[in-house]
């Protein structure tokens, strides 16, 4: 750490002239004690702005990690009997990386969502990540989708159902594949690659 000496300094003199005459201290006496009291104030604020960057760095680093890793890490602290002063910080600041990363995600999907849905007619190629690790390449046709969706059609518990799963797995969308020729659910989370109307799009797995 590299310390304004000058502005220490200045900062000494200042109370040596608020002190000088109030005290029975000699010149040198006052302005010893004054450098001591001018470098404490110093290293501290040197501490603040180190602490500072350091819990700011912190934040940026929970804030990339998934909303599914953050909620695994708050549950494994709330089973915890006794969280502490420090296992309580912990805990507020996961969860207000969680609340960040599931709106970064709520984004990331809506994207996803509308590229793949803008081939319409036209079919689109999907690159994502199965459960077992296995990368995985397929070609999706939208419209077909919406041929075997009954929609207005649905049943009233079906509505709710389809509803409740896009509640619960707002990560998770139907697609029709063209190859196996049948509806199939997509991880959009895993999601790497969509080439759609001849354009490649990249992504970053959440």
């Amino acid at each position: 750490m590299t310390y304004n000496r000058a502005a220490i300094m200045k900062a000494a003199w200042v109370i040596v002239r608020r002190f000088l005459g109030r005290t029975q201290e000699t010149l040198a006496q006052l302005l010893s004690r004054a450098l001591k009291s001018a470098w404490w104030n110093a290293k501290q604020e040197a501490k603040a702005i180190q602490d500072l960057a350091a819990n700011r760095a912190e934040a940026d680093r929970l804030a990339q990690r998934s909303s599914a890793d953050l909620k695994a890490a708050i549950i494994n602290l709330e089973n915890i009997d006794a969280l502490g002063h420090a296992g309580l910080a912990r805990l507020s600041d996961l969860q207000a990386a969680l609340s960040k990363a599931e709106e970064r995600e709520a984004a990331e999907y809506a994207e996803k969502r509308e590229l793949i849905a803008s081939a319409k007619g036209r079919f689109a190629s999907v690159t994502f990540t199965k459960k077992d690790g296995s990368r995985r390449v397929m070609r999706v046709h939208p419209a077909t989708l919406r041929q075997h969706v009954k929609g207005d059609g649905a049943t009233e518990a079906g509505r709710k159902a389809t509803e409740t799963r896009a509640q619960r797995h707002p990560n998770l969308m139907p697609v029709w594949d063209a190859e196996k020729r049948s509806p199939r659910s997509v991880n959009l989370a895993t999601v790497s690659q969509i080439k759609v109307n001849g354009v490649t799009h990249e992504f970053r797995a959440c």
